[in-house]
């Protein structure tokens, strides 16, 4: 317990000097930023999913049992393509009943009853097939799901949606493979107000330029709307100016380091966010600097920065059993 009586004032000589921490210099006048040049993006960020832009469901044509499927989940196809074939529920009793008195029966019944054709209605991606050989089907039964093309549904918040317009291009990415960014164009903005917990947002649909070969229906995806885009452009960061952006903003420039700062109007831009165009009133390689957070001097107080002991300034035997026979 002996530690325990030692830590304690060392604890609070540690905070007792932590205020005084990290703090500039008098004569530094604060922290020194350079005015950089690159490219700047102005995004809106939205989350959506992967879905069919159409989705057709296949159904059977007659009740009866699937005979042989020729095509599987992941096949593109085209319109008027054979999928599958199935029989009738009188052809598949009749092949049943002729298998019990032979080949040759069965046979005749085959290429008297011809089988029912399982038909694609439209060129698309067979996104889904419900059914397996031999299982019996009614006429309400689901056999595939065609998709003519898959495509991106976001959900953009209301505040952000006078900020998006049509043909706009949008960097996409799905959880599945985070780091394969495909680039896609608004070509359908809702009309249709979505309420989900008192937020409202609006769908957009977004086309794929180049759909990546492993997309799938219902992947989750993270959506960038490319709102403004700047290139080569000179820039700040967001703190350099307090936030300002689109407008005038007074900055202080340090031209000559012997010399006190020099107060200088700038014209700002666009932001990402973090940094900030400078349109004006800078050049490459200028340093701005930010003043510094003046916080006040600590003052003394708290029971780790009060006198250890009594008012005599002994320090009492407390603290854990500190004052027990050594």
């Amino acid at each position: 317990m002996r530690s325990r009586s030692l830590i304690l004032p060392v604890l609070g000589l540690l905070l007792l000097v932590a205020p005084g921490c990290g703090r500039s210099k008098k004569g530094q006048g604060g922290q020194k930023v350079e005015v950089t040049r690159g490219d700047l993006r102005q995004i809106v960020q939205a989350t959506g999913n992967i879905e069919p832009l159409n989705k057709v469901s296949i159904l059977p044509p007659v009740t009866g049992r699937v005979d042989k499927i020729l095509v599987y989940e992941g096949a593109y196809v085209k319109r008027g393509q054979i999928l599958a074939y199935m029989s009738s529920s009188d052809r598949a009793a009749l092949l049943d009943n002729a298998a019990s008195q032979g080949p040759d029966q069965v046979k005749y019944w085959q290429d008297a009853y011809k089988s029912t054709p399982i038909v694609a209605p439209s060129s698309g991606l067979i996104i889904a097939r419900n059914v397996v050989e031999g299982q019996t089907v009614a006429a309400d039964t689901d056999l595939y799901d065609l998709s003519d093309r898959l495509v991106v549904l976001a959900d953009v918040d209301e505040t952000d949606l006078g900020k998006i317009h049509m043909a706009q291009p949008a960097d996409c990415t799905v959880d599945a493979y985070p780091n394969q960014i495909f680039t896609s164009k608004v070509s359908l903005i809702g009309h249709q107000a979505i309420k989900v917990n008192n937020v409202i947002s609006y769908q957009v649909n977004l086309e794929p330029q180049k759909v990546p070969g492993d997309l799938r229906a219902g992947m989750t995806a993270n959506i960038n709307f490319i709102v403004q885009e700047k290139k080569d452009t000179l820039m700040l960061p967001n703190y350099a100016v307090k936030g300002q952006t689109n407008g005038p903003a007074t900055v202080k420039v340090l031209v000559d380091p012997k010399k006190p700062p020099e107060s200088r109007e700038v014209q700002l831009g666009v932001t990402d966010g973090v940094r900030v165009e400078v349109v004006s009133g800078l050049q490459e390689g200028d340093t701005v600097l930010v003043s510094a957070l003046d916080l006040p001097k600590a003052t003394s107080g708290g029971p780790l920065s009060m006198n250890m002991g009594g008012s005599n300034g002994q320090r009492s035997g407390g603290g854990g059993g500190g004052g027990g026979p050594r």
